[in-house]
């Protein structure tokens, strides 16, 4: 086996639960194995292009892409989107949780696409600023300044929603 087809091998291994989770967590069950597939054929094309010190941020990034195309493509043709905000719920919570929850969602909800993608980079993917930086293209200064404004909007929005259910 090539030094090159093992190193592939070896970031698949590694990394395909990881972005079969964030695709899962953005398109839902019947759409995430494609996206994965596609990310992983578009990486093995590119193997020069992925970082060997931060290849998981890299596949997000070409997931993330993947995805946004799609639905660009879809919204061409007329097609709704499934996953209306790509939030997918996974298994219920208590009853006090989920209050909380419901409202975590509905604030995340409301956030800009782009403060809902860096949360949930850092929140759902368990990513550092560094890495959600590459996935965003943009720099690590640029990151940590967008995730300290979008939770200062995600926390505002919370407060918000919890009042209303306390009321």
């Amino acid at each position: 086996m090539t030094a090159d087809r093992q190193w592939f091998v070896d970031i698949y291994e590694r990394h395909y639960d990881a972005v079969l989770r964030y695709a899962w967590r953005r398109v839902g069950p019947d759409d995430a194995a494609d996206v994965v597939a596609e990310t992983f054929t578009i990486a093995w094309r590119r193997l020069r292009d992925v970082p060997e010190d931060m290849p998981l941020p890299w596949l997000y990034g070409v997931a993330r892409n993947l995805i946004a195309n799609r639905r660009r493509k879809d919204r061409r043709r007329g097609v709704p989107d499934a996953f209306d905000e790509g939030v997918y719920l996974v298994e219920p919570d208590h009853a006090e949780a989920l209050g909380r929850r419901d409202a975590a969602l509905a604030a995340l909800h409301d956030l800009s696409d782009d403060d809902r993608e860096i949360v949930r980079l850092i929140a759902w993917e368990g990513l550092t600023t560094a890495e959600t930086a590459v996935v965003l293209g943009c720099s690590a200064a640029a990151a940590t300044v967008r995730l300290h404004r979008a939770r200062r909007r995600i926390e505002k929005l919370m407060s918000a929603k919890l009042e209303e259910v306390a009321s």
